[in-house]
């Protein structure tokens, strides 16, 4: 099955200056906050994100257009990766850098048995660029 959602509303609309940086100072800090993580920052057995995942998400986020920023914004898992989750046209979107800097990409449908998803072994920052601005397919 193919899911492909519009593109991002967020394209029309741009933030004023001030509003842009003010929003990137507060990602900026959040992410410098994600790579301090120590293992065992969600008790025992939790990584921290691992040197791949960091690297990976720090090529994505390289020239990334602020108008999505807000689903940019990663959160750390409990197994070393980093996740990022959003919702756009009554879909919900998660795209997960594993440890290991592989990508897992998963759009759930109001239908379940319209899911969709794709694991990637040797992404590209611009397969993740693409489903963030689209959905699937990233091709």
């Amino acid at each position: 099955m193919t899911t492909r959602s519009t593109y991002s509303s967020n394209l029309d609309k741009q933030a004023s200056g001030d509003d842009q940086a003010n929003a990137k100072r507060v990602i900026d800090t959040h992410i410098k906050d994600l790579w301090e993580l120590e293992d065992g920052w969600k008790g025992a057995g939790s990584l921290a994100p691992t040197a791949p995942a960091k690297a990976f998400f720090e090529l994505y986020w390289d020239g990334l257009s602020s108008s999505y920023w807000t689903e940019s914004t990663p959160s750390a898992t409990a197994a070393g990766g980093l996740s990022m989750q959003w919702e756009r046209d009554k879909r919900g979107y998660t795209a997960d850098i594993l440890p290991g800097g592989e990508l897992q990409l998963t759009v759930t449908e109001t239908n379940p048995a319209d899911n969709a998803e794709l694991l990637i072994a040797e992404p590209t920052p611009v397969m993740l660029r693409k489903f963030v601005m689209r959905g699937l397919p990233i091709d």
